[in-house]
């Protein structure tokens, strides 16, 4: 695959996991966590920074007044001092990665950067109670707590995604495939994604 593979996710929805299978049976580099840490490394941000601002809105209510045009340019300035310090050190890493060729970006908002020619978006999706499951179980939690956590999760990938690619987070607009995990599974995701990729570089009969 000649073309950087960008996954964007649901919380909950098993994206991550179909993004690294993808990777693993396509024999190129997964970028989650390594980007945190290239990133970190040819930024000089450290790996803590990074992790907790990117993909986030503005968290410092503390500073608000209750005057409507000065909380804004607070939150304004706090989104930008932390997020977009983070998404400007990731996004010059993601068109690194996309100039060196291949590889599968999970999140960051990569399918936004990246132009189309060099990319192939997916996005995965699953139903409310797959999700609810999902996360209970790998986080320990209630499934009331679970509920809660994909609701604040994915309203923030929301905000980030809108806020700097030119279409909606999690609208077909957006993206080259959209896949339910609930439907197919982890598994038959990825399987659906190696054979459109391989139905993508076949060669064309005249």
């Amino acid at each position: 695959m000649k073309k950087i593979i960008c996954i964007g996710r649901e919380y909950g929805s098993g994206g991550r996991e179909i993004g690294e299978k993808l990777a693993a049976a396509l024999g190129v580099p997964y970028y989650d966590k390594l980007l945190i840490k290239k990133t970190a490394l040819e930024s000089g941000l450290s790996e803590e920074y990074i992790a907790r601002t990117e993909e986030s809105p503005v968290k410092n209510f503390q500073f608000l007044s209750g005057n409507l045009y000065a909380d804004m340019a607070v939150m304004n300035n706090t989104f930008y001092l932390e997020s977009q310090i983070t998404y400007n050190a990731e996004k010059k890493v993601i068109e690194q990665i996309g100039a060196e060729g291949c590889g599968v970006i999970v999140g960051r908002c990569a399918s936004g950067i990246l132009p189309e020619d060099k990319r192939l978006s997916v996005f995965i999706y699953a139903g409310k109670a797959d999700k609810i499951n999902r996360v209970s179980l790998r986080n320990g939690i209630s499934e009331k707590d679970a509920a809660g956590r994909i609701r604040r999760v994915d309203r923030m990938r929301r905000q980030f995604f809108d806020f700097y690619s030119e279409t909606p987070w999690g609208q077909p607009e957006s993206y080259d495939i959209m896949l339910s995990s609930s439907h197919f599974g982890i598994d038959g995701c990825v399987n659906i994604l190696l054979n459109s990729i391989r139905s993508m570089e076949a060669p064309v009969n005249e």
